[in-house]
Order: C-alpha cells, then structure tokens, then sequence
C-alpha cells in the first residue's frame, strides 16, 4: 500500500447555515436521548434497595485494570495495518496512542480521537494522513466485529431471558422466545458463517473506503488497500477476544453490586451486551462517546438474564460509564506522561 500524504493541516471554513442546522439537530437529538435515558434511570433507581447492594471496590478496580486491557488487540491491529502500509511502530507508542485517542470520543462525531491517535505517533515518522487513514479502517473492523459478536450470541442467549416478560412487552416475539434450544444454536450457526463468507466484501468495501478517504486528504493520492480476507478474518478473531475482555471487565462491575454470575452463560452475556451496546452506540455519532445511547442498549440486553432486574441492570450500566471514563482518564496520563521515544546519545558520547 502506497500513501503519497501531506501533514498541512487545513484551513477553516466558514459554516453553513445547513452545518449549522445539522449540529442544532445533533445536539437536540442527543439532549432527547439522554433525557429518556436518564428518566428511565431515575425511576428504576427508586424502586432499588441499597440495602440489596453489596459494594466492592476491589472488583471496581480490576474492572478498570481489565478494560484497558481488552482494546490491546484493537490496537495491535491498527499496528498490523500500519505495518501493512510500511511504518512499523513498537508496541508501547502504539498502545499508547490508541488508548489516548479514546478520550476524543467524547466530542461529536467522534473525529477527534482519530486526530489524537494520529498526532502521537507522528514523533515516531508515522506520517499523520497515513496513520488516520489506518486508525479510520482499525475502527471499522472492531465495530464489524463488536456487531458480528453480538448478533452471533443473542440467539443463544434469548434461552435464558425472562421469556415471560419480554413475550408480555412485544408479543411478536413470543415465537422466537419459545425456539427449541437446538433452533436458536442453528440460527447463531448460519450467522457466523454468512459473517465469515462476507468477509472478502467487507474487505473490497475497505478498499473503497481508503481510497475514497485518502483523496479527500490529499487529491494527489494514490492510496491502495490490499488485505487478504484470511489476515481481516483473523484480525477479527483477535479483536473478538477484546470484546470478550471488555465483557469481563462488566462481569467485575456486576460482581461489584453483589450479583453472583452463572458462569455457564454470563460471559456470554457481558460480551454480547458490550460488544452490542458500543458499536451500536458508535454508529450514533451525534451522542458524544455513545452516550446515553450505550447505556440504554446496555440496560436492555442484560435484563436477558433471569439475575438482573431493572435497577440493577441501570446501576450497573452507570457504573460501567463510571469505570470505563476512568480507566480512559487514569491510563491516559499515565501513558501521555511516558512518551516511549528512545532518547539517542550524541555520536561523541557513542565514541567515547
């Protein structure tokens, strides 16, 4: 893959009234999510004993040590498609950076944490165009994957819902609720193979996209993206178990608040209700790191499960919100505060 880039970075135009409209909307459809949400939230609150609530900080912070554990396979990918590209980068500028970059999220549209992973490693010669460029696709493939993830695992979890419930609240769905056992793992089956034979499209579509991308950041481009669909599918499997990860670090969260996981089917549901609720929240690019739009995709997977009630299954989600801002705070300065740049000794001291 060829990138011919350049690091100018662009000037400012002026807005357009329709800009401007679409950001009021942005803004006033994000304000109306988080509204419900957190009504939602405060009514399921008053209904919750705390008395029921056995607090654990200990599984808190594991939760946190855990969960910027899970993006390290993201973030080798995105150094797999930079070594692709012809930059090689070490494994702790390059952790760093993707970690770092997590903190941009939290602005609109979500752009800045691609410009945050890009100007980190652009000390270490990783051209800032390229580096965006690859940050871009390594976002796309974890969200694939995160959505993959999740439409696999939801047949087989529908098993241990509280069919009852959910059959009262949509009774459309009274009929896949009651599928024999050996239908639902038939049904997670024919998904994960229909997934796995579109991944040479899912890669073609990359291709198009990068290139698309990179004439928009320099016209003169004449970027090519090759990925065997074996090496994306792989990548894949990898970024799977970073979602399973994350799904712990939830688990810790739950095991905080007092609640005992089946261990048989509960990381199967902290998995499919984190890697669900993230990258369906990214695909909402008007709320600021998903926010509001996560935690209600995540409070209504885990009342999947017959432990979690309502209130238990907000605590948990606030808490999650909670845990993850601050392991992206902590493990960011730290990080930040640690360059990883080798520092070369002048050629007379090399002499010497």
């Amino acid at each position: 893959m060829t990138i011919t880039s350049s690091d100018a970075i662009p000037r400012p135009t002026k807005r357009s009234l329709k800009s401007i409209g679409l950001i009021i909307a942005k803004w006033g459809l994000f304000v109306a999510v988080l509204y419900y949400v957190i009504r939602y939230g405060v009514d399921q609150w008053k209904t919750l004993d705390l008395r029921n609530v056995h607090w654990s900080p200990g599984c808190l912070a594991a939760a946190m040590l855990v969960y910027f554990i899970s993006w390290i396979p993201a973030a080798w990918v995105w150094g797999e498609l930079l070594r692709s590209a012809g930059s090689k980068l070490r494994f702790y500028p390059l952790v760093r950076a993707h970690f770092c970059g997590h903190v941009g999220k939290y602005i609109p549209g979500k752009a800045l944490s691609l410009v945050i992973r890009a100007a980190l490693v652009r000390e270490f010669d990783v051209p800032l165009s390229l580096s965006g460029l690859m940050a871009t696709v390594e976002t796309l493939i974890t969200m694939a994957t995160g959505v993959i993830v999740t439409v696999v695992l939801l047949p087989l979890l529908i098993g241990q819902a509280d069919t009852q419930g959910i059959a009262t609240a949509l009774p459309v769905l009274t009929s896949v609720l009651e599928a024999p056992s050996w239908q639902r793992w038939t049904a997670a089956g024919l998904i994960l193979i229909f997934a796995i034979t579109t991944i040479p499209i899912f890669t073609r579509l990359l291709a198009m996209a990068t290139k698309k991308l990179s004439r928009k950041i320099d016209p003169s481009s004449t970027a090519e993206l090759h990925l065997p669909y074996r090496t994306v599918g792989l990548w894949m499997l990898v970024i799977a178990g970073g979602w399973f990860l994350n799904g712990c670090s939830l688990g810790l969260v739950l095991l905080s608040v007092g609640i005992t996981p089946d261990l048989t089917n509960s990381p199967l549901l902290w998995t499919c209700a984190v890697a669900g609720a993230t990258s369906l929240g990214f695909l909402v690019l008007f709320a600021p790191g998903g926010l509001g739009v996560r935690e209600a995709i995540l409070i209504g997977f885990l009342q999947l499960s017959p432990q979690i009630d309502a209130s238990f299954a907000v605590v948990a989600a606030v808490l999650l919100r909670v845990i993850s801002f601050l392991s992206e705070i902590l493990f960011t300065l730290l990080l930040y505060s640690v360059s990883g740049k080798r520092v070369r000794k002048p050629e007379s001291e090399n002499g010497d």
